[in-house]
């Protein structure tokens, strides 16, 4: 699995405090994030080729984690869940 975030950027109260649909809600918008960013990359005067890279990348490591979810115990999910819960604070610069 694709680490999202350093562990340390997950709140020891989210551990386990959620479940497979709120999981993949939060990769999900994550993912979106991600979308975003690379339609306005691609759609700007003089793209930036690396940044386009690096955002691909991420969002197909994203995607990843998500598959991982169907298959994924309780305690896995909740990880996950977490660590997007974190990735999207940082990625949206909203405090916690």
């Amino acid at each position: 699995m694709h680490v999202p975030a350093d562990p340390a950027d997950v709140p020891p109260e989210l551990a386990g405090a959620a479940g497979y649909e709120d999981a993949f809600e939060m990769v999900t918008r994550v993912i979106g994030w991600y979308r975003e960013r690379i339609l306005e990359e691609t759609r700007a005067a003089e793209p930036d080729t690396r940044l386009l890279a690096r955002l691909k990348s991420e969002r197909q490591a994203c995607a990843a984690d998500r598959r991982v979810l169907e298959t994924a115990d309780p305690e896995r999910v909740a990880t996950i869940a977490a660590a997007y819960e974190a990735r999207w604070r940082k990625l949206t610069h909203r405090p916690e």
